[in-house]
């Protein structure tokens, strides 16, 4: 079959996405002033505007066959299995929620002495985005308690958030149910274990250098004690066994149910959610990874 010579105007779908979204999303964020301005750009409106744009460039087919390849391509098995585990994973954030998070960092800055708690929110931070697989997510629920840190110990504002967004990204990249995670594992047929494995080697070196230098840092401040307010330790479970079940190379759907199932009893039996506001968060964990 002969090949047709590449034109660079099949790209124009890709350059309307990305007029639409990254260039209002900039215009609407550094232009306006408009806070959060990129996610004010509804992104599937721009994926729509894209698609539109590539049906009107192939006139080769009618507009039911465009539908007919975009429906085969939407309903690919691994797209299916892709977005199936982003709303499980969605729900399991949902679950286990703002309190589970704090529970881990009050645990650690209970048991630590306190000149070591910036170093206690770099740890911390790397274990909760890999549990929940979002550094954003991870950023917004450590940072509060970094503020916290800051106040009543001494430390720099800027070095305890500093260290909270180090071990958000760290653990973001190495996340089970991280987007990038699922996406590449699906779309290139590897194991996600393997995919951590190969991922932690490189991610390692960098956090324990970073650690180090936050140490180093801790031990030049002058502190004061940190408060702990009361936590439930049963809590951070659920992120246990999906950390457990993911290295282990257990399938992501039965480490996220298991999550899941785990968070919604542990979290249900401490009383730290009321029933109906459980469905709630599940439902707003599932809609929050529209965003993906």
């Amino acid at each position: 079959m002969e090949k047709k010579p590449a034109r660079a105007v099949a790209l124009l779908p890709i350059g309307v996405f990305l007029v639409l979204y990254l260039g209002l999303g900039c215009l609407f964020e550094y232009g306006l002033k408009i806070e959060m301005g990129f996610y004010n750009i509804p992104i599937v409106v721009a994926f729509l505007a894209a698609i539109l744009v590539a049906c009107l460039q192939n006139r080769a087919l009618s507009f039911d066959e465009k539908l007919e390849v975009m429906a085969k391509g939407v309903g690919d098995k691994n797209i299916m299995t892709m977005i199936l585990i982003f709303l499980t994973a969605g729900v399991f954030v949902g679950v286990v929620g703002r309190s589970s998070a704090e529970s881990v960092a009050y645990f650690m800055l209970a048991h630590i002495p306190a000149r070591f708690a910036v170093a206690v929110l770099f740890v911390v931070s790397c274990f909760v985005s890999t549990a929940m697989g979002t550094s954003c997510g991870t950023i917004t629920l450590i940072v509060p308690i970094a503020v916290a840190v800051a106040k009543a110990s001494g430390f720099h504002l800027a070095l305890c958030i500093g260290s909270v967004m180090g071990g958000a990204m760290f653990g973001d990249n190495l996340s089970f149910i991280s987007d990038t995670t699922i996406a590449a594992c699906s779309t290139q047929g590897c194991e996600m274990k393997d995919k951590f494995r190969t991922n932690f080697r490189i991610a390692l070196p960098a956090a324990l250098v970073t650690l180090a230098l936050i140490i180093v840092f801790s031990l030049k401040s002058d502190i004061g004690a940190v408060e702990i307010p009361e936590y439930h330790l049963l809590q951070t479970v659920p992120y246990l066994l999906v950390l457990i079940g993911g290295v282990a190379g257990v399938n992501v759907f039965l480490v996220l149910l298991t999550g899941i199932f785990s968070g919604t009893i542990i979290m249900l039996a401490t009383g730290a959610v009321h029933p109906t506001e459980l469905l709630g968060n599940m439902g707003s964990g599932a809609s929050g990874m529209f965003e993906t």
